[in-house]
């Protein structure tokens, strides 16, 4: 009887988890219905208020190519000395690159930060769509 009720309870527990998955892909972005369903774990999101969802991309961290005891944290991203993070991206110090969000141009400055130029994005440039299509 013990062994039938612990399978039973964990039968239960089992289907009363709630699996977290995007709903569709949009080009190379996940969409989701629900903000509460939206990883947050490197990845940055834009919220189409005409359909009311939300459209994530994702990325891994790049490897640092400095010893482990060198490397420090930026946008929870390992970096090295005189690097830099966007995207899971590693700059050095003066790379220009467009940034993440696909809108804005990101350096790597002395200071070991990016900085970036200051434009909204949208869903077409975050999940680099052909807006001519739209």
């Amino acid at each position: 009887m013990k062994i039938f009720l612990a399978v039973a309870i964990s039968f239960v527990v089992a289907l009363s988890l709630e699996i977290i998955v995007a709903t569709e892909k949009y080009y190379n972005c996940d969409v989701y219905t629900n903000e509460e369903n939206m990883t947050s774990n490197h990845t940055l999101c834009v919220e189409d208020f005409q359909d009311g969802k939300f459209y994530c991309k994702s990325w891994e961290c790049d490897t640092p190519d400095c010893p482990t005891d060198q490397q420090t944290t930026q946008s929870d991203c390992p970096i090295c000395p005189d690097t830099c993070s966007d995207g899971g991206r590693i700059l050095e110090i003066g790379e220009q690159v467009l940034c993440v969000d696909g809108s804005n141009i990101c350096q790597c400055v002395a200071t070991g930060v990016v900085i970036s130029t200051r434009k909204a994005t949208t869903k077409e440039l975050l999940c680099t769509a052909s807006l001519s299509e739209n």
